[in-house]
């Protein structure tokens, strides 16, 4: 008999390994930030930081329940490692050290690098600049990326504060190398930062040997005679670029078959550039979605003439703008649209009466159109506070398109499911006819009506 006073804890429930391993998935997983799913969020890469560091914290209270949770949660643990300090690289360095000598946590456990497919460093080392400390953050990286022989994503978001200046801290040739060695899982390749950016050569050597790479974004891509590297081609299916330097007088790779190209999806980020129209000339073909990050309205006003022109098989179409005032509505409205289905845009100041316009000019310009797409969260919360709701609402279903929201939803739905919008439903003067009686009507809209009596 127990002593009295004791307590005994019950057991945990002996649950099968099987049903554990479900459980720690559906704890930790961050949708959209592993292969195939980001493949839909590929120019994401940077905005998931903070979520993949909020699944670290549960990760980490997994790992030190007790022996059996750190050994079962272990390869959620390693599933996407995130280097953001020195301090990170240290530890996990000696870690991936003790497991090759067998001193790891888990006696008789493999390297934990075996279960690693997204490596995303952001290491800042403003404050341990000097080269040697530098150079053995760079040999202990190096030795890490060897260390994980699975990655299927690599994102370098290194600031700036590397240098005096950008692009004065070079990616060494080490690192490089040491990427090959996931040469035949790599899928995704993301450089977000301006320093530790490989040299032209060195990265078109390093492209070369990554055979599967479907989704590249790099601040400079050199391509010669208006051709891009055909060892890329033929694999990559997503491009995103801040610059295309075009290399005058080399003698290029020559024209490749269509069959070899691959390329669906363009991703510019043009602020201070030119629109590539080259690009279009060549590869527009190919397209289905383009997405561009542009400073005013005149720049996309210039890029839609080439999509036009050399896309005929663009469906997606998505423009990022940091503000647009009221006085860039009207010559919006002057705008020549693909013949596109979905249109996603991205602009941090526009109220009701803009959108409205803009919507209106969409409706009698661009008759393919099926899904607009706010993708803005702070914009539709603006949007919410309208006033005017029975009106707006009116208004907003008459549009022949799926008006949504930043996670996909009906605006008009969002709008009724706000306590203003309850208010409206309850009105008396106000009648709601579902989707299912405007089908019985005829009535060709998608989305619900809402009217004044």
């Amino acid at each position: 008999m127990a002593a009295k006073g004791s307590h005994h804890l019950p057991h945990p429930p002996c649950f099968p390994v099987e049903l554990w391993q479900k459980i720690f998935e559906l704890a930790t997983h961050v949708p959209y930030t592993l292969v195939p799913e980001l493949y839909e969020k590929s120019d994401c890469i940077r905005d998931q930081h903070s979520a993949l560091e909020a699944s670290l914290v549960t990760k980490r209270s997994l790992v030190l329940v007790c022996k059996q949770w750190q050994y079962m949660a272990m390869r959620y643990f390693y599933c996407i490692v995130l280097i953001r300090t020195g301090l990170d690289l240290l530890a996990l360095d000696r870690a991936l050290r003790n497991y090759a000598t067998g001193n790891g946590g888990c006696v008789g456990t493999r390297s934990p690098g075996q279960w690693t497919r997204r490596l995303d460093i952001t290491l800042d080392l403003s404050d341990e600049s000097e080269c040697e400390e530098l150079d053995r953050c760079v040999m202990r990286l190096a030795d890490v990326i060897k260390s994980l022989p699975k990655l299927e994503i690599v994102s370098f978001a290194i600031p700036d504060s590397l240098g005096p200046e950008p692009d004065s801290v070079i990616m060494p040739f080490r690192v490089l190398d040491a990427l090959r060695r996931s040469a035949n899982s790599l899928r995704i390749l993301d450089w977000s930062g301006d320093d530790f950016f490989p040299q032209v050569h060195q990265l078109e050597e390093l492209l070369r040997d990554l055979p599967y790479l479907r989704v590249l974004r790099c601040r400079q891509l050199v391509w010669a005679n208006g051709i891009l590297p055909s060892s890329i081609l033929s694999s990559l299916t997503t491009l995103a670029v801040e610059d295309l330097v075009e290399r005058v007088g080399h003698p290029g790779e020559g024209d490749l078959h269509e069959a070899c190209v691959s390329l669906k999806e363009f991703i510019y980020y043009g602020v201070y550039r030119q629109f590539p129209r080259g690009l279009l000339i060549r590869y527009g073909k190919y397209l289905t979605t383009v997405k561009l990050y542009g400073t005013d309205s005149r720049w996309f006003r210039e890029a839609l003439d080439p999509l036009h022109e050399h896309c005929p098989n663009l469906d997606r179409l998505i423009f990022c703008h940091s503000s647009l005032s009221s006085y860039d509505i009207t010559p919006l409205q002057t705008w020549s649209f693909p013949r596109i289905s979905y249109l996603g845009v991205k602009i941090e100041d526009l109220d009701f009466s803009d959108l409205l316009r803009f919507l209106e000019h969409l409706r009698n310009k661009v008759p393919t159109l099926r899904v607009f797409q706010i993708i803005c969260p702070r914009v539709v919360e603006e949007l919410l506070k309208e006033r005017l709701w029975a009106s707006a609402l009116a208004d907003l279903n008459e549009i022949p398109f799926r008006v949504e929201d930043d996670r996909g939803n009906l605006l008009s739905d969002r709008f009724l499911e706000s306590p203003s919008g309850h208010a409206i439903r309850n009105h008396p003067g106000i009648w709601y006819v579902d989707a299912g009686v405007n089908q019985i009507y005829g009535l060709t809209c998608p989305c619900r009506r809402v009217s004044v009596v």
